[in-house]
């Protein structure tokens, strides 16, 4: 059985979850949360798909990319914000 505890700590759920607490984030701020780049890039490319994020290229030198969570994203960040806070209690 999967405790709910373990779900909040799954790479694509932290990366929503930190998200949504700060708005739009940079891929470097991201790096910070996750370590691996290769897991990452290989989830943030997931939740683009899902359509739970979405990213902004700005071309600047070096280059910038931000990321932000869809009306779709914000809605389940927000439950599993929810569920975060329950379990803390």
């Amino acid at each position: 059985m999967v405790k709910i505890s373990h779900v909040l700590e799954i790479p694509s759920v932290r990366i929503l979850l930190f998200i949504y607490g700060k708005g739009e984030v940079r891929y470097t701020d991201l790096t910070k949360l996750i370590a691996s780049r290769g897991t990452l890039s290989a989830n943030l490319k997931e939740l683009e798909k899902e359509e739970l994020v979405k990213r902004r290229v700005v071309a600047t030198k070096p280059i910038q990319t931000y990321y932000s969570l869809t009306d779709k994203g914000q809605r389940i960040a927000k439950a599993f914000s929810e569920v975060g806070e329950n379990l803390s209690r």
